[in-house]
C-alpha cells in the first residue's frame, strides 16, 4: 500500500483509492444530496403556496378580518392616513416605485400596496391620493429578508423602504399596522396595480434537485472510474519493475 493510498476489492474488482481524493467526492456528495434535498423542500413549500394561491383566487371577496389567509380575497375602504414608497420596483422596464398607504378601516389599520408609479426627481406623489379609498385585493404576509445595513440606519426610511418589515415599522408609528400587506387589484389614481400572481415554481425546485443528484451521481462516477484507471496503472507499473 503506498502513502495515503489503499485497495478496495468488489468481488475481485479493485480500485485505487487515495485518501485525500475519497475525502473530497464524499464531501461533495454530501454538499450535492443536501443542495438537492433543499430544492426538494421548496419544491413542497411552492406547490402547497400555489395550491394556496388557487383556491383563494377561487372564492369569492370576503369582509377582512383580524386573521386571513394568505392570499384571501378581501375588500374593505378607510381612510389614508400616511403613505410610504417601496424601492426598486419596474414596470415595462421603467423603474419606479410602488406605494404604500397606511388604510383606517373601522377595526384595523391596515398597509396597502396601491400600485406602481415612475420615480421622481423628489421622494413625492406623482399625484395626491384621495383621502377616503375602497380597495379590493389579495392579503399577503410580508417576511423581511437580509439586508447589507439595517433599515435605520437609511435616511429616508420609513419613508422610502427597500422590503416591507411591518413589525419594524410599527416601532416607528402611533399606531400599529395589521401583519399583513393588501396588494390592490383596482386602480386608485393614476397609479398602476402591482397584483400578487403567482407561478408554480414546483417542477423548477424538481429540476434543480434532480439535477444536484445528477452532479452527486457523476462525481461519484468520476471517482470510480479515475480510481479504476490509477490501480491499473500502478499494477502495470509494478508488473514492468518484477519483470
Amino acid at each position: 500500500m503506498a502513502k495515503n493510498r489503499f485497495i478496495w476489492s468488489f468481488f475481485n474488482w479493485k480500485i485505487s483509492v487515495q485518501i485525500p481524493f475519497l475525502l473530497f467526492a464524499c464531501f461533495a456528495l454530501i454538499v450535492c444530496s443536501s443542495l438537492s434535498y433543499w430544492q426538494w423542500q421548496r419544491a413542497q413549500l411552492a406547490d402547497a403556496l400555489y395550491h394556496d394561491y388557487e383556491t383563494q383566487e377561487s372564492r369569492p371577496e370576503s369582509v377582512l378580518s383580524a386573521s386571513p389567509e394568505a392570499y384571501q380575497k378581501v375588500t374593505f375602504s378607510g381612510q389614508v392616513k400616511n403613505h410610504y414608497f417601496l424601492d426598486n420596483r419596474t414596470f415595462q422596464g421603467q423603474n419606479g416605485w410602488h406605494v404604500l398607504a397606511e388604510v383606517q378601516t373601522k377595526k384595523f389599520l391596515v398597509l396597502v400596496n396601491l400600485g406602481w408609479q415612475p420615480k421622481q426627481k423628489k421622494l413625492v406623489l406623482q399625484m395626491p391620493l384621495p383621502n377616503f379609498i375602497e380597495v379590493q385585493g389579495l392579503i399577503k404576509k410580508p417576511q423581511a429578508g437580509f439586508m447589507l445595513q439595517e433599515a435605520e440606519l437609511d435616511p429616508k426610511w420609513p419613508k422610502l423602504m427597500q422590503q416591507i418589515d411591518i413589525p419594524l415599522l410599527n416601532r416607528h408609528i402611533e399606531n400599529e399596522l395589521s401583519p399583513f400587506v393588501l396588494y390592490a387589484e383596482n386602480q386608485v389614481g393614476q397609479l398602476i396595480p402591482a397584483p400578487i400572481k403567482i407561478e408554480n415554481k414546483y417542477y423548477m425546485h424538481i429540476g434543480y434537485a434532480i439535477q444536484w443528484l445528477l452532479i452527486g451521481l457523476a462525481g461519484i462516477i468520476s471517482f470510480i472510474v479515475f480510481s479504476r484507471k490509477e490501480y491499473k496503472e500502478n499494477e502495470r507499473k509494478e508488473k514492468e519493475l518484477v519483470n
